[in-house]
C-alpha cells in the first residue's frame, strides 16, 4: 500500500516567520475549499460570546490572546483556521457582533510539519506568521519567537498544549507546561515595558457531530475494516451491534499484531495491548540505534526514535557524498523508514484503547473508535498521519471555555515557578474537562 522511502531527502530548515498580508488575504479565499477537502459541514459555536468577547478584548489592546486548542483528531489545526476565517466571523454577523482586524493566528507548528507534508505547506507556513517548535528538543529560537509573538505579535497565538494528536475528544491528553510558561513570560515582558494588558488564555475544545445516516455509513466502515484486519467470519459479525463489531476488529488487530512481534522478536508477545506497544517501541528503538533512558515513558521513547529517524530520511550532508556513502545512506534511510513504521503502530496504541468500545455510547463515539482502529491498520500497513481516513462528513462543534487571565496566577509565579505552571495547567485540565460536560450537556441530555 505504501512504498518505502529508501532514497534520502534533502533536509530544509523552516521558513522565518512573518506576515504577508497578501498571502493571507489569498489563503482566506480558499478556506471554503479547505473545508470541502476536510469534509467540515456546518459549524456550531457554543458559548459563542466567550470566543467574541475574547478577540474584542485583544482587538481593543486590553489583552494578549493564547488561544489553546484540543488536538483530538488530526485535523484539529485545519478545524481552527476553518473556525477563524469562516465559521467565527459568519457566526459574529449573525449575533449583531462586529469584530475588529483580520481573524487570522499566529500558529505554532512542529517543525517536521514542513518535512513530511506537501511542499506548498512548508511554503506557506512562514508566510502567515506561523512559528515553528521543535518539540523535542525546545530550541531556544523557536522559544524567543513564541514569547515575542504573545507580547507583540498582529495576531493571537493559536497552539495546541496537549502538544500532539491525542484520538479521544473527550478524553484529554497531557498538557504540555510550556503554554503556561509563555502566558508567564509575556505577563512579564509587558511589565518590563509599562503595559497594562492581561495575557488571556482560552480553551477551545473541538467536536464532531456526522448527521443522519451514520449508522449505515459506519457499519459499511467497518465492513471495510473487518476485511482489513482479517475477523473471521465476519459476514456473520454484521448481525451484531457496533460496539461487539468493533471489539471484533480491536481483538484481530491485536492477534496479528501479537504473532508479528513474537516472530520479529523471537519472544512470545500476547495480544495485549500493553505487551504489543512495548515490543513495536523496541523494535523501533532496535532498527533506528536509539536506546531508551531508564524511567522514560512512551512518548520519550516516541521522540527520540522519531528524531533518529528523520536524520537519516532528511539528510544535510548529501551534497558532495560519493557513490559507496550515498548507497549507504540510502540503506540508513531505508531502515529508519521502517523503524517509523514501529514508531508509528506504537504511537496509535499509547493513546487508544482497543478495548474502549462498551456498550451504551454515543454513536459519535463509535465513530471516533472506528476512525482510530483504521488509522491503526492505516500505520501496520505503512500509512501516516496524513493518510488518516476521512470517511466521514463533520459537522464541528466547537466549545469555547472560559478565559483563564495569567495575570491573577502572577504572584504566585514571582514566588514559586514551578508551582505555578502547575497550578494554571491544571486549570486548564479543569476548563477543558468544562468544556467537555458543557457539550455532553448541549447533545446528550
Amino acid at each position: 500500500m505504501y512504498s518505502p522511502q529508501i532514497t534520502p531527502i534533502p533536509a530544509t530548515e523552516p521558513g522565518v516567520p512573518r506576515v504577508v498580508w497578501p498571502v493571507i488575504r489569498i489563503a482566506r479565499t480558499l478556506v471554503p475549499f479547505l473545508a470541502r477537502a476536510m469534509k467540515f459541514g456546518k459549524a456550531r459555536i457554543l458559548h459563542q460570546e466567550r470566543l467574541f468577547d475574547a478577540w474584542d478584548g485583544f482587538a481593543a489592546g486590553k489583552s494578549r490572546l493564547i488561544l489553546g486548542f484540543r488536538h483530538a483528531y488530526g485535523d484539529d489545526p485545519q478545524l481552527m483556521v476553518y473556525l477563524l476565517h469562516l465559521v467565527m466571523p459568519r457566526a459574529a454577523r449573525k449575533a449583531g457582533r462586529k469584530l475588529s482586524g483580520v481573524t487570522h493566528a499566529h500558529f505554532v507548528y512542529g517543525s517536521e510539519v514542513p518535512l513530511w507534508s506537501h511542499p506548498f505547506v512548508g511554503w506557506l507556513l512562514p508566510r502567515v506568521g506561523a512559528v515553528p517548535v521543535n518539540h523535542a528538543n525546545m530550541d531556544s529560537k523557536g522559544m524567543n519567537r513564541i514569547r515575542s509573538l504573545v507580547s507583540d505579535g498582529v495576531f493571537p497565538l493559536a497552539l495546541a498544549p496537549e502538544g500532539h494528536v491525542t484520538y479521544g475528544s473527550e478524553r484529554i491528553g497531557t498538557l504540555e507546561t510550556g503554554t503556561a510558561r509563555f502566558g508567564f513570560w509575556a505577563t512579564e515582558d509587558l511589565a518590563r515595558q509599562g503595559r497594562d494588558e492581561d495575557v488571556t488564555f482560552l480553551p477551545l475544545s473541538f467536536h464532531y457531530r456526522y448527521g443522519r445516516g451514520i449508522e449505515k455509513k459506519l457499519g459499511r466502515f467497518l465492513d471495510r475494516l473487518a476485511r482489513d484486519a482479517g475477523v473471521a467470519d465476519s459476514a456473520a459479525g454484521k448481525r451484531e451491534g457496533i460496539p461487539s463489531r468493533i471489539r471484533a476488529v480491536s481483538a484481530a488487530i491485536l492477534e496479528r499484531l501479537s504473532a508479528f512481534y513474537s516472530l520479529f522478536s523471537g519472544e512470545r508477545v500476547a495480544p495485549v495491548q500493553a505487551e504489543i506497544l512495548e515490543a513495536s517501541l523496541r523494535a523501533a528503538e532496535r532498527i533506528s540505534g536509539v536506546r531508551a533512558n531508564e524511567g522514560d515513558g512512551p512518548m520519550a521513547r516516541l521522540y527520540r526514535v522519531r528524531n533518529a529517524c528523520w536524520g537519516k530520511i532528511f539528510r544535510k550532508d548529501l551534497e558532495g557524498m560519493s557513490p559507496a556513502a550515498r548507497a549507504l545512506a540510502g540503506r540508513a534511510c531505508g531502515e529508519a523508514w521502517y523503524a517509523l513504521r514501529h514508531m508509528e503502530t506504537a504511537e496509535m496504541l499509547t493513546y487508544i484503547d482497543l478495548e474502549a468500545a462498551e456498550d451504551g455510547l454515543a454513536v459519535e463515539q463509535y465513530v471516533e473508535t472506528a476512525v482510530n482502529l483504521g488509522d491503526l491498520l492505516s500505520r501496520v500497513e505503512g500509512g501516516t498521519l496524513r493518510d488518516r481516513s476521512n470517511a466521514f462528513r463533520k459537522y464541528p462543534v466547537i466549545v469555547p471555555g472560559r478565559p483563564v487571565v495569567m495575570n491573577e496566577y502572577l504572584d504566585l509565579w514571582k514566588r514559586d515557578k514551578k508551582a505555578a505552571l502547575a497550578e494554571v495547567t491544571e486549570t486548564m485540565r479543569s476548563e477543558y474537562a468544562r468544556c467537555i460536560e458543557e457539550y455532553g450537556e448541549e447533545y446528550r441530555r
